[in-house]
């Protein structure tokens, strides 16, 4: 994984306005048909894990654990989140193309 080419991404992202931040965000998010990929941080537990791990194959929606820390997101997008979701196809599709450990 390129990780400036990944965080960069994010951080464009989160200033488009294409993301969703957090469980609650997140997850309606993904409810409402919204997120196109579902970011989790490598600290984020395990329950949250198995929560959208479930809940977006439900929905139809990839998730990624990406081997950045909640602390590492806060910086790269101003939010501390375990979970974040990317709410634009082409976003996502180019995200995808960095990733690590799909869940």
């Amino acid at each position: 994984m390129n990780n400036d080419n990944f965080s960069g991404l994010l951080g464009l992202c989160r200033k488009a306005g294409k993301m969703s931040v957090g469980h609650d965000e997140s997850k309606l998010s993904v409810r409402n048909k919204k997120a196109s990929l579902c970011i989790l941080a490598s600290d984020s537990s395990e329950r949250l894990k198995k929560e959208f791990g479930s809940l977006c194959r439900e929905n139809g929606v990839t998730v990624i654990s990406v081997p950045y820390t909640i602390e590492q997101f806060a910086f790269i997008i101003g939010l501390k989140a375990g979970v974040i979701t990317v709410n634009d196809e082409g976003f996502a599709k180019k995200l995808m193309t960095y990733r690590e450990v799909n869940i």
